[in-house]
This record gives C-alpha cells, structure tokens and sequence, in this order.
C-alpha cells in the first residue's frame, strides 16, 4: 500500500481518499512515499511545489496546460495531472512517481513530445513498426541474437535496425536511445 500525504483543502483530501480508497494509505507529509498537492491556483501550486516536500510531489490543477506544468516540473514536482483525472489514472501515476518517474496529463505529454526529441534526431513517427518492436526489446535487455530469434530475423539485420533506431532517434548507444524511447512513451515499463 502507498503512502499518500494529500495537501490542499479539506473537500479535495476527502474526495481523492475516496476516490483512491484502500489503496493508499493517508499519512502526514513526513511518512509519505508521495505527496498530492492540490492548490487552489497555479501561483499558489507553484509556490507549494517550490516550497519542497521530502517526498515526490503529485500536483493537481485544472488546466494542466503545457506552460503550468514545465513551470512546476522547474519547480520540482514530479507530476503534473488535471484534477479531474480518474482514479486508476492517478493510483498509476502516484505508483509511477513513487518508483522515480515523471507522469505528465495527456494534453501537456502531448506538448512536450516534439521538444524531447535530440537536436537533429527525426520524427517519431520516422520509427518503422518492426525498428518499434526492436526498440521495446532493447528496453528489455535483449542481445541481437535473443531480439533475432524473437523476431525470426539475423541478427545482421537486427544490427541494422538497431542502427536505424539509434540515428532515427539521435541516440549514441542503445541504453540512450531505450531512454529517449521512454522519454516519447515509445517504450512503457
């Protein structure tokens, strides 16, 4: 079970324990794996997040727009989410933010996408199905020979796909291209 320190008004503490229900487990600031913050206004959020909490910082806002949240991902929170995201998409993201991972709202995710690309590195969309389903398993840390016989292709052509990913995606070396994948949610974990 998670423990959650919800932040915010009284009515907002009420709705996100109901909603996210055994689940999590409510505690003060100081023994929480995450922190919820929802605040009234986005200056008053960023100020709070600014603030810093010891724990990972989920914040709740109504518009989640991309300017807000690369505003309070500066100021450190570790997500940026709409107050009214449903409760299994907020238990995932709190789950993701405990484990060390930024979770964006869709809209803002969708924002930020073309930005993250590396100087020079092609579109996303640029990615083959099949260089895709190389990439996933390079996530998993496969060798070429293991990726190969999945794929029922040589692993000379598995290199090949490899280097495809790594150019398409601007990356030097697997380990960077699998984070640049993760990054444009082209690999989940």
């Amino acid at each position: 079970m998670l423990r959650v320190a919800f932040e915010g008004g009284e009515a907002a503490r009420e709705r996100l324990a109901r909603a996210l229900g055994d689940r999590v487990e409510p505690v003060a600031r100081e023994g929480a794996e995450v922190v919820v913050l929802d605040a009234a206004g986005p200056r008053e959020a960023l100020a709070a997040v600014a603030a810093g909490f010891a724990a990972p910082t989920v914040l709740l806002v109504d518009d989640p727009h991309p300017d807000l949240t690369r505003a309070a991902l500066a100021a450190g929170a570790a997500a940026v989410l709409a107050r009214q995201s449903e409760a299994r998409e907020l238990l995932a993201a709190l789950e993701a933010v405990a484990a060390g991972l930024v979770v964006l709202d869709g809209a803002a995710r969708d924002a930020f996408g073309p930005r993250a690309l590396p100087t020079g590195a092609a579109s996303v969309d640029a990615l083959t199905e099949r260089e895709r389903d190389v990439l996933a398993m390079l996530a998993r840390g496969l060798s070429n020979r293991r990726i190969g016989e999945r794929l029922a292709i040589s692993e000379n052509t598995v290199k090949a796909h490899v280097g495809a990913v790594l150019a398409k995606l601007g990356a030097a070396t697997r380990t960077e291209a699998v984070a640049t994948g993760i990054r444009l949610g082209l690999v989940m974990l």
